[in-house]
Order: C-alpha cells, then sequence, then structure tokens
C-alpha cells in the first residue's frame, strides 16, 4: 500500500490531466495533419524512385534495421496512398475518433517514413514519432473526443491520470532538453557564444534572427538561458520538493523558447512538436481555475445551466448534441428529450426543429439554436458572435432544414461511421507493462547517447529502437552549433550552348538565397557532406530528369556543376571568408564521373 504523502508526490511528479491530455491529442493530430501536407508537395523527390532517393541507392545507406513500408513500392501512387491513410489517422486522432486505432497507424506509417528518408531528416520528425507511440498508451481521447461523446460507458470521472504511460510520455518531453543539454559540451555554450554562431547560419535564420545578432549582448544572454534552462528545467519538474507552480513556470519558459525559435530560426516544424509535447505539462488546476471563473461567470446569468433537447424518435439527433457538448466545452450542458419537457415538446412539434433553452429561460430553435451553443463555449465564442447576424438566418436554416429532412440517410451514415461503442480508454496491464519497459530502455539508451552507460549496452539496444524509430539523440546545436554555412550554385549548359545558373534559371548571376523549403535546406545540407556523398550522382539524375521534362530539343539541359560555396561562420563584426567547392559534375546524356 502506496502512503498517502508518496501518492500525493508520485501524483504530482508522474501524472498527468485528462484535459491537457486532450490538447495534446488535438495538438498532436493538427501538427502531424499538416507536416505530411507539406511532406506530400515534395512527395516524388523525397519519396519515389524517380526523385533524389531512389530505393537501390537507399540500401547502400540504411542498417537492416530500417524497415520501411514506404520502400515495398517506388511508384508515386502507392506513396501518396501511405501519405493520404497517415493524413487520414492524423485527422482521426485530432477529432478523437476510434483514436487508438488511429495513433497505432500514424506511428506505423511515421516510423515507416522516417526509415525512407534518412537525408531530409529534422529533428522533430524523432520527437513526432516518440510522442504518437507514447499516446497510444494513454486516454488521451478521455475528453473532448467523438470518442467519449459516443461512449455507452462513462469517461473517467477523475481528470488525474498516474500511470507508466504517463511517466512515459513526461520523461520523453523533459528529456529532449536535459540530454541536449548534458551534449552541448562545446565552449560556445559557457562563453556565451553559441546563438551568435547559430545565429549566423544563413540557412536557419530569418530576418528578425539576422537583426537580433546586431545585439551581442542580448545573444550572449539568451545562451546562457537556453543552456541552463534545458539543463535545470527537467531537473526542477521532477523534484518532489517544489511546488505546481514552479512545473507551470519550466512549462511557459520552454514555451517562450520555442516561439523565439520560430521568429529567429528555421527549423521546420521541431517548435511546433515541441510546443505540443509541452502540453502535458499543463496541470489540472490551470483547468479548474478557468471552470471556477466560468462557473462564477454562468452564475451572473443566472443558476440554470443550458438544455439541449433533442427529438428522442431520432438517434442521429442525440449523437450531434452529444458530439456539440463534447466539442464545444459545454460540460454543465443538459440534454434531454423534447418529450420529457411539456414546452419543449410542443416547440418540437410546432416547429420540427431540436429545442435549446439558454439561462435567461429563452427558447431557441434551428439555426439561432446553434449560434447561442457557439456563443456559450469557451472556445468558439466569437464564432457564434459572428454568425450571429440575421444575414446567416436563413442559411443556416436552409441547412438546418436540409439536415431535418433526410436524417434517416444521415442516421444510416451516422451509424456506420460513429456508433454507440463501449471502447476503454485506459490501457490494461499489459499495455502498461510494455509502457514500463520502454520507459526504462528508452532512459537506459539516453543515457548511453552521453556516454554514461557501456558502449556495448547501447549496441544491443540500437536494432529494436531503429525498426520503430524510437533511436533519439538530441544534439540540436551541440556540442556547438556548426561552424559552416554556404549555398550551392549550379552552373549548367544547355544543348545549344546556353549558360544559366540551374537553381535560379530566371535570374543572371549568383544569389545567396536560401531553400524555402527547410527539408530541401537539410537535404542539401548533407549533399555537402562526405558521409552522404554517393547521393550526388542521384541529385544530378534528378536535375536532369527535372529540367528535361519541361524542355525540349536544344533548350534541354546538358551538363552542369554542383558547387557549394562554403562560408565559414566567424564572430559578430568580422567579415566571413568564402571557399568554392565542386562536388559534382554532370552530364545528362553521357555517364557520369566518379567524383568532382
Amino acid at each position: 500500500m502506496i502512503p498517502a504523502w508518496l501518492k500525493a508526490r508520485l501524483d504530482m511528479m508522474f501524472g498527468v490531466d485528462l484535459r491537457s491530455l486532450a490538447l495534446f491529442r488535438v495538438m498532436l493530430g493538427g501538427v502531424l495533419f499538416v507536416d505530411q501536407c507539406i511532406r506530400a508537395s515534395d512527395l516524388p523527390t523525397f519519396y519515389t524512385d524517380i526523385g533524389v532517393m531512389p530505393r537501390d541507392w537507399l540500401l547502400t545507406v540504411n542498417s537492416l534495421w530500417r524497415i520501411s513500408l514506404h520502400s515495398a513500392n517506388g511508384e508515386t501512387w502507392f506513396v501518396g496512398l501511405l501519405f493520404a491513410v497517415e493524413m487520414l489517422a492524423a485527422l482521426a486522432i485530432l477529432i478523437g475518433w476510434r483514436t487508438r486505432t488511429a495513433l497505432v497507424i500514424a506511428f506505423v506509417l511515421n516510423a515507416s517514413l522516417l526509415n525512407r528518408n534518412p537525408m531530409v531528416l529534422l529533428g522533430g520528425d524523432i520527437l513526432l514519432t516518440c510522442l504518437i507511440f507514447w499516446a497510444i498508451f494513454l486516454p488521451v481521447a478521455a475528453r473532448h473526443s467523438l470518442d467519449a461523446a459516443l461512449s455507452s460507458t462513462p469517461p473517467p470521472a477523475d481528470n488525474h491520470h498516474r500511470s507508466w504511460a504517463s511517466a512515459g510520455v513526461l520523461m520523453q518531453v523533459m528529456s529532449v532538453y536535459f540530454f541536449s543539454a548534458i551534449l552541448k559540451s562545446g565552449a560556445d555554450w559557457h562563453n556565451g557564444t553559441a546563438v551568435d554562431y547559430a545565429l549566423a547560419i544563413d540557412g536557419y535564420a530569418t530576418p528578425i534572427g539576422q537583426w537580433l545578432k546586431t545585439f551581442p549582448a542580448l545573444t550572449t544572454a539568451l545562451t546562457h538561458y537556453v543552456y541552463w534552462l534545458e539543463l535545470l528545467g527537467p531537473i526542477l519538474v521532477f523534484a518532489p520538493v517544489f511546488s505546481r507552480a514552479t512545473r507551470f513556470a519550466v512549462m511557459a519558459m520552454l514555451m517562450l523558447m520555442h516561439i523565439g525559435f520560430i521568429f529567429c530560426l528555421e527549423l521546420g516544424p521541431f517548435p511546433y512538436i515541441s510546443l505540443t509535447s509541452l502540453t502535458t505539462l499543463a496541470g489540472g488546476w490551470i483547468w479548474d481555475s478557468i471552470g471556477d471563473w466560468r462557473a462564477r461567470r454562468n452564475a451572473r446569468r443566472g443558476p440554470q445551466a443550458l438544455r439541449i433537447y433533442y427529438d428522442r424518435d431520432c438517434g442521429f439527433c442525440l449523437k450531434s448534441v452529444l458530439i456539440l457538448k463534447q466539442f464545444l466545452l459545454l460540460g454543465r450542458a443538459e440534454i434531454t428529450p423534447a418529450q420529457d419537457t411539456p414546452r419543449a415538446k410542443k416547440l418540437l412539434e410546432d416547429n420540427y426543429s431540436w429545442v435549446i433553452i439558454d439561462h435567461d429561460d429563452r427558447a431557441h430553435l434551428k439555426w439561432p439554436a446553434f449560434v447561442i451553443l457557439l456563443k456559450r463555449s469557451p472556445l468558439f465564442a466569437p464564432l457564434g458572435w459572428l454568425l450571429a447576424g440575421q444575414w446567416a438566418v436563413p442559411i443556416g436554416n436552409t441547412v438546418y432544414d436540409f439536415v431535418g429532412r433526410n436524417r434517416g440517410g444521415f442516421g444510416t451514415l451516422s451509424g456506420a461511421l460513429l456508433p454507440f461503442h463501449d471502447r476503454p480508454f485506459e490501457t490494461g496491464r499489459l499495455m502498461q507493462f510494455i509502457a514500463g519497459f520502454t520507459l526504462v530502455v528508452l532512459g537506459t539508451w539516453n543515457f548511453c547517447t552521453i556516454h554514461w552507460l557501456p558502449e556495448k549496452l547501447y549496441a544491443i539496444l540500437t536494432p529494436p529502437l531503429r525498426i520503430v524509430r524510437l533511436d533519439q539523440y538530441w544534439d540540436m546545436f551541440a556540442p556547438f552549433p556548426s561552424r559552416e554555412d554556404g549555398w550551392f550554385v549550379i552552373p549548367a549548359q544547355l544543348k545549344d550552348g546556353t549558360e544559366l545558373d540551374l537553381l535560379h534559371p530566371e535570374r543572371k548571376g549568383v544569389t545567396l538565397d536560401k531553400p524555402e523549403y527547410i527539408r530541401w535546406h537539410k537535404y542539401l545540407e548533407r549533399i555537402w557532406s562526405a558521409q552522404f556523398a554517393n547521393n550526388r550522382l542521384h541529385f544530378g539524375r534528378y536535375l536532369c530528369r527535372d529540367w528535361n521534362t519541361h524542355h525540349t530539343g536544344d533548350q534541354q539541359l546538358d551538363t552542369f556543376k554542383i558547387i557549394y560555396m562554403l562560408e565559414k561562420s566567424v564572430p559578430y563584426g568580422e567579415t566571413p571568408k568564402v571557399e568554392q567547392n565542386v562536388l559534382w559534375r554532370h552530364g545528362c546524356f553521357a555517364v557520369p564521373k566518379d567524383g568532382p
């Protein structure tokens, strides 16, 4: 039996609130969906055999443990199908529909996708996969979800949840910062120049970041802020002697840090994924305080709660009001069959409409009834006021009448897609055992990455973790920000002898523009490195295909060189030197040479 004082400490250290998990789920599904949409814009380029990473090349750089469903077929339609499935899974996660199944599908496909494209991986990609993994074991759909709205058995009454999985997700979130701080062992992080050097990388720095670099004293302070926050923040979060206010302060400071990243550095989805992860730290007291404020506000309207009346003979109608109550955050609203109340029954029969009676005992029908729900929602109240005008009533009532006339068809559809169910929100002992085991394994792995545990242990854990893409290494700007920056120039010649810059054929001369798409930047960054030098041939072939598909005759691409203009980062105020490196020479209609 756990003593009460110890239980309270464990709850504070490793517990999560179900309302925070609901926010985490919505943000996780949203970030995953947007990430897939952005990736899809370069789907043929990065994920098919006609792009820069054909599967035969992938076999030369991937280990046997990098298993990928996306490598089963190299055609665009197949990879596009997998993308579509993962997008649908992301939307299902966002709205909480068959949530655990959607999470499993998203985890498998996301891990597979990461194993298909090693040259465009970003720091946030692994973190996103890890968050999806931990969400599988958590009751993320217990609040504000379709699953909660249509459950035959009520979700857990207590908002507080503590399990191996909750400990796992919190440790996962904090490990990103703690192990990153340990790996930041370079002198730049201790003498205050790291942020300055990070902002000197033109491929990452935004205009605001470049402006910030003109304030050396500020970048020095920010360097120390980032380092010490990442090192001490996780310790303070799990320290049993500190209060909930300490955890909130750490969460707020980390969120502010990532918001700063968004404005100053182009890091792809990483800051948004990190902000998603930090929502798990939001304590229940935050939501309780908001609830108390709303209760006091509602009390001024009168003691009576909002009442929603539906037609008892319409199963689709009941599902609709249950879903609206969940997603509009109308926790105190009462849902009752109209036939049980004479006033509501009369209004329903006379107007063929649901009935909503507000705090002032006024009845609302059809579209105005929906608007009053929006107005009472703490989340969608602005939308409610926007749609409250008389201009919207005829349109809204037309839509309502259409649904009412066809509610039989909608009922059949909802019966197939949204049946009432009896799925458990909590996971059983076996799932929690898996979560606890994984927590220990990942903790061990992370300590191996900072060389606090034997290399042999790291070697043992590597194969299984690589398969599922939980092999994490949090080396962002570690041990120090790179001193190398630069840009690509690709002077080319067409068949008719015309010379141009292949990256900017419409312009004259060389430009210093960085790629607009961060994964292109990461890909080109790795093309420069010796580790992926053998991919330069495939990049060259891709450039030939891409140009010659859209040009014919003498306007086709003949030859080109891939040149990297290497710029060494220097302290603020000094002038950097630029060095020209010819990485590759390519002939579109000849066998390419092996090397520059």
